[in-house]
C-alpha cells in the first residue's frame, strides 16, 4: 500500500517499519548503506507497504548506479539480482551491462597494490595512464584512475583518463563518469531551501534531505551565535611547528570574542617554542593581555594526558566552555559562532563537534556524524581482538562531500579535531583515558561515557574544518601504529559493558527518531 502522500514526509515516515527506519535514520548515501537499504526493502515481506518499499529500494539502487558509474563489481552484483534489475531505470540497466562486460581485475594485482602503497602520485599517475592506454576496453583501469585522481584532487588527470581513446560501446558509460566527475570538481553551490524541500517531499525516506531542508528553512543552516559565556580554546602539540603555526594563524583571524587561548607544548624539540613566542604579541593584540598562555613540558605526555593537563589548569576552569583543537587544522573565521549556533539549538548536548575534511582535498570527509552500531547476536569474548564488538557508523567515508552531511543533529560521537564542551560537563564526566594513548580512541571513549549518561553529542555539519593529517582511505599507517591502534581498541571495548552500550544505542535511536520527527512535522507545516 502506498500512503499516497509523498508530499508529507512525516506521514510517509511514520508508516515505515521500525527496523527500516533505524537504517534510514543513519543516512541515504554510501555503497554498503544503500545496498543494505535496498536489501531490507526487498526482503521486508510487507505486502501492505510493497509500493512504498519498492520506491525506496529503487531510489537506493538508481542512486548507486549514478554515484559509482565505473564500479564493475557493483554492476555485476546488481545485474545478478532480478528484483534489483526490475527497479533500475532501463538506461541504468543498459549502462550496467556494458560496464560489467568491460571491467576486469588484472590477473596479477601485485604491481597495482605496490604502486598504491608507495603513495607516490607521480608514479601512480604514470602507471595508470599507461594501463588505460594499454587496455582501453577495460574500464577497471579508468575506475582506479578516477579514484586516485579524486582523492589526490587532480581533476585534469581524471578527465584525461576518461577522455582517452575507447571502444565506441563503452562511451555511454564514460559519459556518465564524466558527468559525475564534473559534479564533484565543480564549485559547490548550496541548493535553495525550496529545492531541498521539494527533494525531501519527492523522497520522504531520505533522512539527510529532510534534515538539510529543515536547516535551510528554519535558518539553522546560516545561524551563527556567540557562546553564552567565556571560552577556553585549548591546543596541544608535539614537534609540528609549521602545522601549529598555520593553525594559530587561522585562529588569529577568527572571531574570538570572550576567548582565551592555551597551548601546551608537549616536550617539542623542533621550532615550536619559537612559533609560539612569535605569535604571543599578536594574540595579545587580538585577545587582550594575559589571554594567551603557553604551558611547556619537558617530555611528551601524550594527547589524552595533555587534554587533562589543560583542563585542570585553574585559569581554564574559570571559563564556561572548553574547546579542544588539533594543532594541524584550518578554521573558517566563523567557526566558534557556528558552534555557538549548535549550542543554541541543542543546549543539553554533552559535546558539540563539526565536519572534518581533508585539507588537500575537501571532497574527502574525515569525520561527520557517527552513530553507535552493534550486532545483538554477538557476545563479549576477551580472547578476541574485538572483545566487545561495537562500532561507529562510517557513512562519510563511503562517499564524497557533495553536501549530503550539511545538517545539524544529535549523534554518538564527534571528532576530536574540534569539539566544544561545557567546562562543568567535562569536569563531571571525568578525564580522557590516558591508557588509550597514543590512539584517538580516548575521544570516542569519552563520548561513550557522555552517551551512557544521556548527554549525547551534537554534530554541526554547517561547520567544515580542514585537517592536514590524512585519515581513512587517504592515509597510510605503519604496522607499529596499526598494532598500537588495535591494542587501544581492545582496551577501549573492555571499559564499557555490552549492556551499557546496548542501552546507549537504544537511547540514541530514540533521540534520533524524536529529532527527525520534529523536523519532518515542521516540513509538513511549511
Amino acid at each position: 500500500m502506498s500512503t499516497g502522500r509523498a508530499d508529507l514526509p512525516a506521514t510517509f515516515w511514520r508508516a515505515l517499519p521500525d527496523d527500516l527506519k533505524a537504517l534510514l535514520r543513519l543516512g541515504f548515501t554510501g555503497r554498503s548503506q544503500l545496498l543494505d537499504v535496498a536489501g531490507r526493502c526487498l526482503h521486508a515481506g510487507r505486502t501492505d507497504l510493497a509500493e512504498d518499499l519498492a520506491r525506496i529500494a529503487g531510489d537506493a539502487l538508481n542512486t548507486l548506479a549514478c554515484d559509482h558509474p565505473l564500479d564493475g563489481g557493483l554492476a555485476a552484483e546488481l545485474l545478478a539480482a532480478d528484483p534489483a534489475v526490475a527497479l533500475l531505470a532501463p538506461e541504468a540497466v543498459a549502462r550496467l551491462r556494458v560496464l560489467a562486460d568491460h571491467w576486469a581485475r588484472p590477473t596479477d594485482s601485485a604491481p597495482l597494490l605496490d604502486i598504491l602503497a608507495a603513495r607516490d602520485f607521480g608514479r601512480t599517475r604514470a602507471f595508470l595512464t599507461q594501463a588505460v592506454l594499454d587496455e582501453p576496453g577495460n574500464l577497471f583501469w579508468r575506475e582506479q584512475a578516477v579514484t586516485v585522481g579524486t582523492v589526490e584532487n587532480v581533476p585534469d588527470f581524471v578527465f584525461a583518463c576518461l577522455d582517452a581513446p575507447s571502444p565506441e560501446d563503452v562511451r555511454p558509460v564514460l559519459a556518465m563518469a564524466v558527468e559525475r566527475a564534473r559534479t564533484l570538481f565543480s564549485p559547490r553551490q548550496a541548493p535553495s531551501p525550496e529545492a531541498l524541500l521539494a527533494a525531501a517531499r519527492r523522497a520522504p525516506w531520505n533522512a539527510g534531505l529532510a534534515l538539510r531542508a529543515f536547516d535551510a528553512l528554519s535558518g539553522a543552516a546560516d545561524q551563527r551565535d556567540p557562546l553564552p559565556g567565556r571560552t577556553a580554546v585549548l591546543l596541544y602539540s608535539w614537534n609540528k611547528a609549521d602545522e601549529l603555526g598555520s593553525t594559530l594563524d587561522s585562529l588569529l583571524v577568527s572571531d574570538l570574542i570572550g576567548c582565551s587561548v592555551f597551548v601546551l607544548d608537549n616536550g617539542s624539540t623542533d621550532g615550536t617554542a619559537e612559533v609560539l613566542a612569535r605569535r604571543e604579541a599578536r594574540f595579545a593584540d587580538v585577545l587582550g593581555a594575559g589571554r594567551f598562555t603557553v604551558v611547556s613540558l619537558p617530555v611528551n605526555i601524550g594527547a589524552a594526558a595533555a587534554r587533562n593537563w589543560l583542563l585542570h589548569l585553574d585559569a581554564v576552569q574559570a571559563h564556561d566552555f572548553c574547546c579542544y583543537l588539533d594543532d594541524d587544522v584550518e578554521l573558517p573565521p566563523d567557526w566558534l559562532a557556528r558552534l555557538g549556533a549548535a549550542v543554541n539549538r541543542y543546549p543539553e548536548a554533552g559535546v558539540w563537534g563539526c565536519k572534518v575534511v581533508d585539507h588537500a582535498n575537501p571532497l574527502c570527509i574525515q569525520s561527520a556524524d557517527s552513530h553507535l552500531a552493534m550486532d545483538p547476536a554477538e557476545r563479549a569474548d576477551l580472547t578476541r581482538l574485538d572483545p566487545n564488538p561495537f562500532s561507529l557508523t562510517d557513512l562519510h567515508v563511503q562517499t564524497l562531500d557533495t553536501g549530503g552531511f550539511d545538517f545539524m543533529r544529535p549523534c554518538a560521537s564527534v571528532t576530536g579535531c574540534c569539539h566544544l564542551f561545557r567546562t562543568r560537563t567535562l569536569l563531571e564526566s571525568g578525564d580522557f583515558a590516558i591508557q588509550l594513548s597514543p590512539s584517538q580512541y580516548d575521544d570516542m571513549e569519552h563520548d561513550l561515557r557522555l552517551c551512557e549518561a544521556g548527554l549525547f553529542p551534537v554534530y554541526q555539519g554547517h561547520l567544515a574544518v580542514r585537517h592536514r593529517k590524512r585519515t581513512g582511505t587517504a592515509s597510510l599507517t605503519s604496522t607499529r601504529e596499526h598494532g598500537s591502534a588495535l591494542g587501544n581498541k581492545y582496551k577501549m571495548q573492555t571499559m564499557h559493558t555490552r549492556a551499557d552500550i546496548a542501552a546507549a544505542i537504544q537511547a540514541e535511536q530514540a533521540l534520533l527518531e524524536a529529532d527527525l520527527l520534529d523536523k519532518l512535522d515542521y516540513l509538513e507545516g511549511v
